[in-house]
C-alpha cells in the first residue's frame, strides 16, 4: 500500500469526499489521485496543518498509527526534544528526504516511539519526581568533566615528554656530526 492508498483510507475514515479533502488542504482537483511516495514535503505539510490528527509518518511509511492520539502539531517531527515552538530547521537525510523539525511548544516534550506513535508530555516545573534523575545526571556531567580534565592533563604531560625527547635527540645528533 502506497502513500495515495493510505491517504484515501484517511479520507474515508474522515467521512469526506476526496474533492472536499483537496479543497480543505488547498490542493488542485485530482491532486490526491496523482500522489505517490515522491509527494512533495510542502504538500504533506499542508495536509498536516489542516489535518493534525493524521500521522504524517504513517502516511509516508505505513508504520505506526494512522491517527495521532495527541493532536498537538507543535514539534511534529521532533525526537524527544524540549523547546519553545518557534525554532524550525531542515535536515537532509542520506536518502534524499528532507525532515523538517519544529521545536515543541514551551513546557512540552515530544517523544516519537519506535512504532511511529507520537507522545507529547507537558512538563510541570513544580513536579519534583525527576529531581533524583536530574541530580544523578548533573553528578555524571561533573564526573565526566573531571575525567576530561584529567585526560587533558595526561595529554599535555605526554606532549611535554615528546618535546623533551625530540630536543634530546636533536642535541645528541648534533654532537655526532
Amino acid at each position: 500500500m502506497g502513500l495515495k492508498e493510505r491517504l484515501l483510507l484517511f479520507i474515508d475514515y474522515k467521512g469526506i469526499s476526496t474533492q472536499k479533502f483537496e479543497r480543505i488542504v488547498g490542493l488542485s482537483n485530482a491532486s490526491v489521485s496523482k500522489m505517490g511516495d515522491n509527494t512533495r514535503q510542502s504538500t504533506l505539510d499542508k495536509i498536516s496543518i489542516n489535518f493534525p490528527d493524521l500521522d504524517i509518518a504513517w502516511l509516508k511509511t505505513g508504520i505506526g498509527n494512522m491517527i495521532n492520539e495527541n493532536k498537538n502539531t507543535a514539534g511534529r517531527d521532533n525526537y524527544g526534544v524540549q523547546g519553545n515552538g518557534d525554532i524550525k530547521s531542515s535536515y537532509n537525510t542520506n536518502v534524499g528526504n528532507t525532515v523538517s523539525v519544529t521545536m515543541p511548544e514551551s513546557g512540552t516534550q515530544k517523544i516519537i516511539k519506535p512504532t511511529g506513535e507520537v507522545e507529547i508530555h507537558r512538563l510541570d516545573p513544580s513536579d519534583k519526581s525527576n529531581s533524583e534523575e536530574l541530580d544523578r545526571l548533573k553528578q555524571r556531567i561533573q564526573d565526566l568533566e573531571r575525567i576530561i580534565a584529567e585526560k587533558d592533563a595526561t595529554i599535555q604531560s605526554k606532549d611535554d615528554t615528546i618535546k623533551s625527547k625530540n630536543e634530546l635527540i636533536s642535541f645528541l645528533k648534533g654532537d655526532r656530526q
